[in-house]
């Protein structure tokens, strides 16, 4: 995809950021019951909301964390924005393909729920990780902690931790949507009649719209991640929300619902303001 699409959710100006991709092994995206394939490229969308007068930006992309990672500023600068001119950054969670860009945003508030921030600051949660313990992946884990060690940490003092559901600016709602981690918070961007739903990592594959109980190998919790999807999804439908995740093909789509099966279609162009 182009570095920055833009669209718009009423009177808001939005815009995916695309911050490259990354290849991961299939069976940590899919189930076997999805008879993943050897290898599955996801691609890495943030989001940019400008309601007027605050500028929001919705995960922060994942630096140097693979060979085609890290883009999220050159796409920033295609809206013509600076880093500067951004507000408040909102993590969905603490996973490393989503913080590591914190830093480039010096004026913005940090903005993330309290449970996500406790859980991965903890010594407990830091050791584990270190020991490779949590997840099963091995090294992967050590740079879990260490990203959050290395982003989160020193944002300190421009955080703003969430304990509920919470409108940061006018029309722009954080809410947790737990799961995949402890604290994964979503977003709800409502501006007119019209609404956009971020939910972050809360699906990673188009395969899950059909299939919401299929996991991934970064679900914490695969029971809660499986009711918050289906919540999220069904929200979605009844309310008739554009659909945005960061690893979904294009960051931007829409959702129907057909004989109680649930079906994604990307956004293409101008069907994005639809």
């Amino acid at each position: 995809m182009k570095g920055a699409e833009r669209f718009s959710i009423g009177d808001y100006d939005c815009w995916t950021l695309a911050d490259g991709e990354l290849t991961y092994p299939g069976w940590t995206v899919l189930p076997p019951e999805g008879a993943p394939p050897a290898e599955i490229t996801a691609p890495y969308i943030a989001m940019l909301v400008d309601t007027g007068s605050t500028r929001i930006l919705i995960d922060t992309g994942a630096g140097a964390l693979g060979p085609n990672t890290g883009k999220l500023p050159e796409s920033l600068a295609a809206t013509g924005f600076l880093p500067e001119d951004v507000h408040a950054v909102v993590l969905s969670h603490a996973h490393p393909d989503h913080i590591a860009g914190v830093q480039l945003f010096p004026n913005a508030a940090v903005v993330m729920m309290r449970k996500e921030f406790e859980f991965w600051m903890s010594a407990e949660t830091q050791a584990r990780l270190e020991a490779c313990e949590i997840y099963g992946l091995g090294a992967l884990e050590v740079v879990m902690a260490a990203s959050v060690r290395d982003h989160v940490a020193p944002a300190r003092d421009r955080l703003r931790l969430l304990d509920r559901p919470t409108e940061i600016a006018a029309g722009i709602l954080v809410f947790p949507a737990p799961g995949h981690t402890p604290g994964h918070a979503a977003v709800l961007v409502s501006s007119g009649r019209q609404q956009l739903l971020y939910v972050g990592d809360a699906i990673v594959h188009p395969a899950q719209f059909e299939h919401p109980e299929w996991v991934c190998a970064f679900d914490l919790s695969p029971e809660e991640t499986v009711r918050t999807r289906k919540q999220l999804l069904e929200r979605a439908v009844a309310d008739r929300c554009l659909f945005a995740g960061f690893h979904l093909p294009g960051g931007l789509g829409a959702v129907e619902a057909r004989q109680g099966v649930f079906r994604w279609e990307q956004a293409v162009g101008a069907r994005m303001n639809a």
